[in-house]
């Protein structure tokens, strides 16, 4: 019906509107995307760039200026229908060739020869062509604009399912129209996912999660945490109520329990931190164990410091590692230890004030 080479001879223009309840409609964002980027995208590599729409210019003037002349076909959008579809653009670039019609007016917009849009300098009356009606809802208020949001999701959502996710609740959950998800994956309740997230296949994605511009590799699970700019490896169980901050990478097969939170760190593979546990600035070997309580102390008032924790290391519960720091391979730090010097090899730390008995002078 439509082809690229039809694509390549289309010119497409859109017009920025305002109202008055409403600042420019072009730079309100719905999903994570203004509204000029959501009607951009159903123009495709035929979108040639935006006009503020002035009510006193007739509209072949407003978008002269715009036009390429090289091109047959000029569609012209407007900013509040963030629903337009690349389908609709094109069947009404059909529409028009096969009926051989000059102008084509839809619910919203407009398609023309360019040719005959150059040759005049107002419209004439132009009978409408019916399309599918969602994809001119328009955005006037802040009702319209929650109206088309619920819209744009259930599209997303719906895109999801059809291709092998699922949703247990899709009403309550979020996704980003940039967000990849791979065959096999359980999304929960009250999700929100956007960004460039990829989400691999067999996932488990449970309740109450916040995951933005993040890696999730296959079989992982994540449970009511938050995960931003971070790369979570195979089979790796997250939460409930972690924090992955931006820069961290956790490996594969690890443990990152409650209440624990991560920031610009590297985590090998089967690592253990399962509640309560800062880890700033580190990198972190695999099959290390990091106790209850635990704290990396990355920041000295001025700089943030690295701390090196070697592999299959245990550190105790309510341990203070103060950056920087490195501590080797196959060591163990007791519980209640601060530690403040370089740790060698298989080396056995303790670092805390011996305990000391006495009975009480008031008794």
């Amino acid at each position: 019906m439509y082809n690229k080479t039809m694509r390549s001879n289309i010119c497409g223009i859109i017009l920025k509107v305002s109202y008055p309840t409403l600042e420019d409609t072009s730079s309100i964002e719905i999903l994570g995307k203004p509204m000029l980027d959501w009607v951009s995208f159903a123009l495709g590599e035929s979108y040639c760039g935006s006009v503020v729409n002035s009510d006193g210019l007739p509209l072949p003037v407003l978008v002269r200026p715009y036009l390429i002349k090289e091109s047959e076909y000029t569609v012209v959008l407007y900013s509040d229908t963030p629903l337009i579809t690349r389908k609709t653009v094109l069947d009404a670039v059909t529409a028009l060739k096969q009926n051989d019609l000059n102008a084509l007016k839809m619910t919203r917009g407009y398609v023309f020869r360019t040719q005959y849009l150059l040759s005049i300098d107002k419209l004439p009356p132009i009978s409408p062509y019916y399309f599918d009606e969602e994809d001119f809802m328009t955005a006037f208020n802040y009702k319209q604009i929650g109206m088309l949001t619920d819209a744009l999701k259930n599209r997303i959502i719906s895109y999801h399912m059809n291709n092998g996710v699922h949703f247990q609740d899709p009403s309550t959950t979020t996704i980003g129209c940039d967000v990849i998800i791979g065959k096999g994956v359980t999304i929960g309740s009250f999700n929100v996912i956007r960004g460039k997230t990829v989400i691999k296949d067999k996932v488990r994605i449970g309740d109450r999660n916040t995951i933005d511009g993040s890696v999730i590799d296959e079989g992982a699970s994540i449970e009511s945490s938050y995960v931003l700019s971070g790369v979570i490896g195979k089979n790796s169980k997250i939460g409930p109520f972690a924090y992955i901050r931006p820069g961290t990478v956790v490996g594969d097969d690890c443990r990152i329990g409650d209440f624990v939170e991560i920031k610009a760190s590297r985590l090998g593979s089967g690592v253990k931190a399962a509640h309560h546990a800062y880890i700033g600035d580190a990198s972190v070997g695999d099959d290390v164990n990091i106790g209850c309580g635990v704290v990396v102390a990355n920041y000295d008032g001025k700089t943030k410091n690295r701390t090196i924790i070697g592999e299959k290391s245990f550190v105790g519960s309510n341990c203070n590692l103060v950056a920087p720091i490195h501590i080797g391979d196959d060591s163990f730090i007791a519980a209640g230890s601060t530690v403040t010097e370089d740790v060698p090899p298989s080396s056995f730390v303790i670092a805390r004030e011996r305990q000391t008995t006495k009975p009480r002078k008031d008794k």
